[in-house]
């Protein structure tokens, strides 16, 4: 009977590893797809692209074609060799390196003066165009190889033909018009590598006739038997998930497909996606992409995947284990399972508490909207709700900053920077929260290279951390002291210390060894009804470690904490001048930033978003401001609203970067394209809740100003619109 708890725990183990480990695999089943998914997605546009790129070439040297038959009549040639003239002259005017008239008897005239006649054994057959135009076609398109012999003909081209009718010079009845052009030219109108890492590409591009032969094989390289054909290839793959047989089925319908395939040399996976082109051009467009590119988009999320359910599955089994007291075997792993359970606790506190008190007081609201005498308390009640928001918003970037570090996802923007500046800038936004509780807020500077090459925001980010921290716990009748010192390392570079003292309650012997763990909190703190995420210090440490520099800490209980941030920076010699304005210059009321420098008028604002509710408030919000506003459903509205617009009428765009039917980027693509006088000056701003930088690089890429990050902060704006 004593065994049996001890089994029945076993077996519950044993089920919810089960468990665990079959979500596990579910999941990353799921995301991997997903992935694969947006991969294959990508492959769709680009191969959309370069199927319509090479379309439009081929109808321009069909027409070209065309052209060139109607030259021949408005240039009254009645000869053969008025014709071979023209057909010379033709060559050195257009893209096609030969140009050949084809007679309804197979004879065949040259741009080289040259005439070619059935039946004579010294022809060279590969200009038997005859049958090319047998089956009764009006246009073809093919690859063409002169492997007969060398001289003046292209080696390798691509062969373009438009049948004639009734078309008659000199007696003899001609079929056809012929233009030969290199094979470069439709390359050109192709991205032949892409998914470029590191300067090597993991795809490339094909074009392919009916029979598999390639047109357009640049990568040959990637091929280790150089074969010209589709399906020799695919013959020799040690692993293909269709036939040949049912590719060709595939390709005789005209269906769009992909599919995966392993070469026998180097044992490599890659995906083959094909795309017919139209009708009256019988070929294929294949792009093949590495299978190592989609393993590197799963790797990451995999990886951070894995290890929130690691977590969670080390956190169930600690919590099952406390059940099994006798089987705990070190002390170690009773903290691993209490400072697990703590994460989670505190996750959990820290989301669910605001989120309880805004939905409380969105009731209250509600109910009372009608009380002309409960506005005076509804105001209140929006106000902590406002509050209460921004503590939220605060925690989700704290917990994806945290994200993004762990993850080495965080692209530090060094530029040039005063440290004076940045230091009086913390000191204003510190100094009424210092001074409101009755501490004593000192700032001391030893700066003799103010001017340095880091990332400003984030150094903010630290400083403000540490020093907010320090006006939590720093009681009335205190100070705090934020002091900055330089020494110079060698004549470009010198190493700066920001140290921050404060006489407040200190910090735990126990707690300070962890005090920049994640979630972490000093319960003694906690104590005095001071609660926070506990991230706000291994993000600053994260960060100043990213920047090559350290965070350090030294603290008595019941006398006061100091923290020392030591940062490295390239000495920028010359201040750039946008640095050197002075407050005067830059600053302006929030009333002059809502009117044109030029004419006086209201600002005009364009909000291109797609969700009516976020539209709804922001409209309004910049409507309270001051701002005239005009709102688009997507980007395509939001083209079509600026280019039906005056000249002028619009000043700025605020521009989701996700919207349906039109994106933003594509949308500020389009708008930049734009042949008019406003077109490349009014100014585009990004807006999304991405905030990597990758997101910012892209929104520059593609014309836009600058970035702002969901919820829009209407005074961060006005900031910008400030140093505009």
């Amino acid at each position: 009977m004593a065994n049996r708890p001890k089994r029945f725990n076993a077996l519950l183990i044993a089920a919810a590893l089960v468990i665990i480990g079959f979500v596990t695999v579910l999941y990353v089943a799921q995301l991997n797809k997903a992935i694969s998914e947006n991969i294959i997605s990508s492959i769709s546009e680009i191969a959309e692209h370069d199927k319509a790129a090479i379309q439009a070439y081929i109808d321009i040297c069909w027409n070209e074609l065309y052209g060139i038959q109607d030259r021949f009549v408005s240039y009254g040639c009645e000869t053969i060799e008025d014709i071979e003239i023209r057909m010379n002259l033709e060559c050195a005017s257009t893209d096609f390196t030969h140009v050949y008239m084809l007679a309804e008897d197979g004879t065949v005239y040259t741009d080289k003066f040259v005439t070619y006649s059935p039946g004579n054994d010294n022809v060279n057959r590969s200009l038997d165009f005859l049958p090319y135009f047998a089956d009764g076609r009006e246009r073809i398109i093919l690859w063409f190889d002169d492997k007969e012999t060398g001289g003046w003909l292209t080696k390798e081209g691509i062969l373009y033909g438009i049948r004639l009718n009734n078309y008659e010079i000199d007696g003899v009845k001609m079929l056809a018009l012929i233009g030969i052009s290199d094979i470069s030219s439709i390359q050109d109108n192709m991205v032949i590598d892409s998914f470029i890492k590191d300067g090597n590409s993991r795809g490339s591009s094909f074009l392919i006739d009916k029979d598999g032969n390639y047109i357009i094989n640049v990568n040959k390289e990637t091929y280790l038997n150089k074969q010209d054909n589709l399906y020799d290839h695919l013959s020799e793959s040690s692993d293909c998930e269709l036939t040949n047989e049912e590719v060709t089925q595939k390709i005789d319908n005209r269906e769009t497909f992909s599919f995966y395939h392993t070469h026998v040399e180097n044992d490599e996976r890659e995906l083959l996606y094909f795309i017919p082109l139209t009708e009256d051009i019988d070929l294929y467009f294949i792009m093949s992409v590495r299978d190592e590119v989609f393993l590197e988009q799963t790797r990451t999320f995999t990886t951070m995947s894995m290890t929130m359910l690691a977590v969670s599955l080390v956190t169930i089994v600690s919590m099952l284990l406390i059940m099994m007291r006798n089987q705990y075997k070190t002390i170690q792993a009773t903290e691993k399972a209490r400072s697990q359970k703590e994460f989670l606790s505190n996750m959990s506190h820290e989301i669910r508490t605001p989120l309880n008190g805004l939905i409380g007081m969105n009731h209250l609201i509600m109910v009372h909207i009608d009380d002309e005498s409960q506005k005076p308390q509804i105001k209140e009640w929006l106000k902590k709700s406002n509050s209460t928001a921004n503590y939220l918003l605060s925690l989700v970037n704290d917990i994806l900053d945290l994200s993004k570090l762990q993850a080495g996802k965080v692209s530090l923007i060094n530029e040039p920077l005063l440290l004076t500046t940045l230091i009086d800038e913390i000191a204003a936004m510190q100094a009424d929260n210092i001074k409101s509780r009755g501490v004593e807020f000192i700032v001391e500077t030893d700066i003799p290279e103010p001017c340095v090459e880091g990332d400003a925001t984030r150094i903010k980010q630290i400083l403000m951390n540490i020093v907010g921290n320090a006006a939590k716990f720093t009681p009335e009748g205190k100070y705090i002291r934020l002091s900055v010192s330089q020494h110079k390392t060698d004549d470009m570079h010198v190493t700066t210390s920001f140290r921050c003292e404060d006489t407040g309650i200190g910090i735990s012997p126990e707690y300070i060894g962890k005090i920049f763990d994640s979630f972490s909190q000093d319960r003694r703190r906690n104590s005095n009804g001071i609660k926070g995420t506990g991230l706000g210090m291994t993000i600053s440490k994260l960060l100043a470690t990213a920047m090559g520099g350290d965070i350090t800490v030294e603290s008595e209980l019941d006398v006061g904490s100091t923290f020392t941030v030591t940062l490295p920076f390239l000495i920028v010699k010359e201040i750039p001048e946008y640095l050197k304005e002075t407050d005067q210059e830059t600053a302006g009321s929030e009333s002059t930033l809502t009117r044109n420098k030029a004419d006086g008028r209201p600002l005009k604002i364009l909000v291109a978003e797609d969700v009516d509710l976020n539209a709804e408030i922001l409209l309004e919000i910049l409507a309270l401001e001051g701002f005239e506003t005009a709102h688009a459903g997507n980007g395509k509205e939001a083209l079509e609203m600026f280019r039906d617009s005056a000249i002028g009428e619009f000043d700025i765009i605020l521009m989701d970067m996700q919207m349906p039917v039109m994106d933003g980027c594509t949308a500020s693509d389009e708008i930049r394209r734009l042949s008019r006088a406003d077109a490349g000056s009014v100014l585009i701003y990004a807006c999304t809740a991405n905030t990597f930088q990758e997101d910012r690089d892209m929104a520059l890429k593609h014309g836009m100003n600058d970035f702002l990050t969901k919820p829009i902060d209407v005074n961060i704006l006005l900031k910008k619109l400030r140093n505009m």
